[in-house]
């Protein structure tokens, strides 16, 4: 859906659009869900594959050149980011409720 509705833009909106996208789904599902192996690599082919088909990248282009030329991070590096950000976020709340969950008494 965002391939077609971006189609026309360029490059650096295209990097932008998703970047976004996908550090608000990274940030939220990672720092609450635990993955098993299997579903993590399902979870990095995914991101490579979003990545070529909304830039318009070929399917046997390299992944690390790819990466390298959209100056985007790597899956593994955007994930032990989106988790540190989740944890700073929920250990930094003034609220009564999430300081209960995170630190019992």
């Amino acid at each position: 859906m965002l391939a077609r509705r971006f189609y026309s833009c360029s490059v650096a909106v295209n990097c932008g659009c998703l970047k976004v996208f996908v550090y608000v789904f990274m940030m939220w599902h990672c720092g609450t869900t635990y993955f098993t192996a299997g579903s993590f690599d399902k979870l990095r082919s995914a991101y490579v594959k979003c990545i070529k088909v909304f830039l318009g990248y070929t399917q046997f282009y390299s992944v690390a050149a790819m990466l390298t030329e959209l100056n985007l991070q790597k899956f593994d590096s955007l994930i032990d980011k989106c988790r540190n950000d989740f944890q700073r976020q929920i250990y930094g709340c003034d609220n009564d409720i999430v300081q209960h969950f995170v630190r019992p008494m």
